[in-house]
């Protein structure tokens, strides 16, 4: 696995060996950034199910100021603070440890987008976004993008957010919900 663009593009990110986790892959996540936007000045994203720290800090090195990232697993998080050290982002992300349900309580700030990769058949996911929703912490204009197993079904309107646009990656599938107006 390896940053697809941007400042620290084509570097390697450490990543959980086994099957504990399941990182998006380098081709969904430069989709997924190809969609929203290839490159950024400033603004911060929320990354609710940390893994390896990929998204954050995929982020950061198109031009992100900030993230935040949730991981409840020991061993990802300690693979998610190696790789900050290693990028040198220890001051531009903020690891927390804990159950997302539970850290969405505590978590302040707006962010650009939010991203969800949850383990697959996770049952809480559309709890999960609609706590996102509730706190209010995507801006106007933002997305809630959430990638799942390609069978999961989630509903394309939730709580003020649409969905933008859905797309099919082998087992995956990735939504993009954005907020009404």
């Amino acid at each position: 696995m390896r940053v697809v663009a941007g400042r620290f593009g084509s570097r390697p990110i450490k990543t959980l060996k086994g099957d504990t986790t399941r990182p998006t892959t380098d081709k969904v996540r430069a989709a997924i950034f190809n969609r929203i936007g290839p490159f950024f000045n400033e603004g911060a994203m929320l990354d609710v199910f940390g893994g390896s720290g990929a998204m954050a800090i995929e982020s950061i090195s198109r031009g992100i100021e900030r993230a935040v990232v949730f991981e409840k697993d020991v061993r990802a998080f300690s693979v998610i603070q190696d790789n900050t050290k290693t990028f040198g982002l220890e001051s531009r992300i903020q690891l927390k440890k804990g159950d997302s349900m539970k850290l969405l309580e505590t978590v302040s700030g707006s962010f650009e987008f939010v991203f969800l990769d949850p383990p697959y058949r996770y049952a809480q996911t559309l709890e999960i976004i609609k706590l996102i929703i509730k706190r209010d912490l995507v801006v106007d204009g933002g997305l809630i993008i959430c990638e799942t197993d390609k069978n999961y079904d989630l509903p394309d309107e939730i709580d003020g957010y649409s969905l933008d646009c859905v797309k099919d990656y082998g087992i995956s599938k990735v939504r993009y919900y954005k907020k009404d107006k």
